[in-house]
């Protein structure tokens, strides 16, 4: 260690004392000053002092962070929910770049009803200060925000000026343009609008503006049938015409709903560290707006840090947040998060994962337009990127064929139980899951990954030249030298010798290949090793996912097995349903009777919940 590390870890550890154990935000900078990390904790000394003195594995992106850190300022505050709040303005400030940040923010802009004047108007803004008691709606692409305000004008005729009204003064003689062409109700002239006839119409556009559209078409349709009956036929026509105007929007937007439900629906998807994150905006069961947000190969990705910091920073200035918000799984922090968002709200905010009936639908509609959002932004140029990694990767590891074709395998299992090797396909620079696969192993008791991997290279490859079918370009193993002997083992007694085929390590990233010694360590940059990586990753979720499935189902299976009226039908049934014991076990009564029925339904429940 050279003297100049040393002495900078002395420094931060000096500096680790002076860090109260108390909730609080700290700020990590490098040696120029810049903040490159903004953090919350609930005990300041502890979370620190895991980056200055931790042990134990760290992931690529806390290696740089701590490896660039100079000095940490921190901040301590009453609670952690202050900490939250203090953390999202000091990121908003500073943009750290190792925090998740929207980048995009400045790029949406808000429709401002600024309800601390007299006489409000609705504008188009792209700061949001509350401080006011003005209202914010958005955010909004910038086209639609400006349609939005066109129709505010055209329908509503709230003021576009920004004259300085107030009551009775500074009155003009006569009204402007905007009131000739019938876009303004000429709050500028004495005699043209009552103060509360303008504020009415103000609470409309508020009404309009939050997606109220049922509520809204309740007082428009009574202000037409009262002018109707005092035969003011003119103003009943308008509101007419604006009761057909809100319908037709109505119209464009609805979704299929019984109940008129507010909530935001997220989706997600990622690959390669590139995420696209959709959200779909309901209010009184109506989709009223959407956004599409975007990340480039975010390093170390972890879905549940990630989502939650997402929430975070966009309901930070987000001052229309529904009662309740549908997430596709957990985040860390939950209870954190949703205190946060009900203090941003001012009432009661839930964050759900469902787990059947409209709300999985609608998480399932989010999910595929963000994968769609995905493909259409990053799928192309990530193909052209793995494919031209893919040939670097022959380039370096001295294959003679271009490499297409990738199949991968990694094993998983508990202390041996339960094992299952999975196999993943990535083919001309896109993962073909429908050629993924599962091997329950069966000839191996224990835990022996290197006699698992056999039998799995074994049956994939046996049953391949059976089948007539063709070979991958290259077969990747996770695990080292151990794990590649094995598979390779398996594919010479298969009399299989001429697909290339390389493991690689997780400790050091080192890649192993036959009739080399020493492994290959290439830089971490280096465009053939993140495609190993991100292959490797792939089949590492996959065989983990796998095995926690089978698990399942064996303990679902032994658990209820000498329950009356389930057999192996019932028993998928609750699986696919249910997902584990735990799950039936907290299914409510009805929920049981929908799946089995109404006799062996309640008859499970009973069972279940008899003391």
């Amino acid at each position: 260690m050279s003297s100049q590390l040393e002495s900078r870890l002395d420094r931060l550890r000096a500096r680790l004392k002076e860090l109260p154990e108390r909730p609080g935000v700290y700020l990590h900078k490098n040696a120029e000053g810049e903040v490159i990390y903004v953090g919350k904790a609930r005990n300041l000394r502890n979370r620190v002092g895991s980056y200055i003195v931790g042990r134990g594995a760290r992931d690529t992106k806390t290696m740089s962070l701590i490896n660039e850190i100079d000095t940490i300022d921190f901040v301590t505050t009453n609670n952690e929910l202050e900490a939250i709040l203090l953390e999202n303005n000091l990121i908003k400030t500073h943009q750290p770049r190792y925090n998740i940040l929207l980048r995009d923010d400045k790029s949406y802009p808000y429709i401002k009803v600024t309800m601390s004047e007299d006489y409000p108007r609705a504008v188009f803004t792209r700061r949001v200060d509350r401080k006011k008691g003005d209202l914010y709606y958005g955010p909004f692409f910038a086209g639609t925000a400006r349609r939005i305000l066109k129709l505010v004008g055209d329908q509503f005729k709230l003021r576009s000026c920004d004259l300085d009204i107030t009551e009775g003064q500074n009155a003009l003689p006569r009204p402007c343009l905007y009131y000739d062409m019938h876009q303004c109700l000429g709050p500028c002239v004495v005699g043209l609008t009552e103060r509360a006839a303008y504020r009415e119409m103000v609470d409309d556009v508020v009404l309009f503006l939050g997606g109220k559209s049922k509520e809204l078409h309740e007082r428009l349709r009574a202000r037409m049938y009262r002018a109707a009956e005092e035969e003011n036929y003119e103003v009943a026509t308008y509101y007419r015409d604006l009761i057909r105007t809100v319908e037709r929007i109505q119209a464009e937007q609805q979704v299929a709903s019984a109940d008129q439900e507010d909530l935001d629906v997220w989706g997600l998807y990622e690959e390669g560290g590139d995420v696209a994150v959709q959200l779909f905006v309901l209010r009184d069961g109506n989709i009223v707006d959407r956004r599409e947000l975007f990340w480039e190969k975010l390093p170390d990705y972890q879905p549940g840090h990630f989502l939650g910091e997402v929430l975070q920073r966009y309901y930070q200035d987000n001052l229309f947040i529904p009662q309740e918000i549908l997430i596709p799984f957990e985040i860390e922090e939950p209870e954190l998060t949703e205190a946060f968002l009900t203090t941003q709200a001012n009432r009661k905010v839930s964050l759900r994962v469902p787990q059947r009936g409209r709300g999985v639908d609608r998480l399932e509609l989010a999910n595929r337009n963000a994968r769609l959002s995905h493909e259409s932004r990053f799928r192309k140029a990530q193909q052209d990127r793995l494919q031209i990694a893919g040939q670097r990767l022959a380039e370096i590891l001295g294959f003679d064929r271009e490499i297409q074709r990738i199949e991968s395998f990694d094993i998983s299992n508990i202390q041996g139980s339960d094992s299952v090797a999975g196999m993943v396909v990535l083919d001309r620079g896109k993962f073909d899951k429908k050629q993924y696969r599962v091997f329950n192993i069966r000839t191996v008791v224990g835990a022996d990954d290197f006699r698992s991997m056999a039998e799995a290279v074994d049956r994939r490859y046996r049953r391949l030249l059976e089948d007539g079918k063709s070979l991958p370009d290259m077969i990747l193993i996770d695990g080292g030298r151990g794990q590649l002997n094995a598979a390779l083992a398996a594919l010479n007694k298969l009399g299989i010798e001429e697909i290339p085929i390389a493991g690689l390590a997780k400790r050091e990233e080192e890649i192993y290949v036959p009739d080399r010694d020493e492994p290959y360590r290439l830089e971490k940059r280096e465009p053939a090793l993140q495609l190993l990586q991100m292959v490797r990753d792939e089949t590492h979720r996959f065989a983990v996912s796998s095995h926690r499935r089978r698990r399942s189902k064996r303990v679902l299976h032994s658990e209820l097995d000498d329950l009356p009226g389930i057999g192996d039908k019932r028993r998928r049934l609750l699986i696919e349903r249910f997902g584990s014991l735990s799950g039936v076990k907290q299914a409510s009564a009805q929920d049981l009777i929908n799946v089995l029925g109404r006799k062996v339904g309640q008859i499970l429940y009973d069972e279940l919940h008899t003391a």
